[in-house]
């Protein structure tokens, strides 16, 4: 009797526990919640039909989203293609001749987008772009 009874304690314990786990929203991953922060998730911009994943994804203790991007110069990835999918229309900002940075806002978000470019070593191949976002809460606000 009591091991009928410890039976159906375990039982209705697995029960619960795998309706919790399966009824239970999976809540983001870390690159996710850099994306988020950052405002370059795919959902925040549902919009455009297409996103880039980036290669690096870092939420630092202080609130800033740190992601990296490498997009090509074809016909699917540029960093035009990139700047449209992502809304991003500040003027750009040439530092160096390789590198061009522009600044917007997402919300209470500021980021800044800085854009190396890397020619291509082979004659007729396509040139990359790393891209890296970082995106701080606004203060200002």
């Amino acid at each position: 009797m009591w091991f009928l009874a410890l039976c159906a304690a375990w039982t209705l314990g697995v029960i619960i526990w795998a309706g919790v786990a399966l009824f239970t929203p999976a809540g983001d991953s870390p690159q996710e919640a850099a994306e988020r922060a950052a405002g370059m998730h795919h959902e925040q911009h549902q919009s455009a039909g297409r996103y880039y994943v980036p290669t690096h994804a870092e939420l630092q203790k202080d609130g800033t989203a740190v992601l990296r991007y490498e997009v090509g110069n074809g016909q699917d990835s540029s960093v035009k293609d990139f700047l449209r999918t992502y809304d991003i229309t500040a003027k750009p900002k040439r530092t160096t001749p390789s590198k061009v940075t522009y600044s917007d806002r997402f919300g209470e978000v500021r980021r800044t987008f800085t854009v190396t470019y890397n020619p291509s070593p082979d004659p007729g191949g396509y040139d990359h772009a790393r891209i890296t976002v970082r995106a701080r809460p606004d203060d200002s606000s």
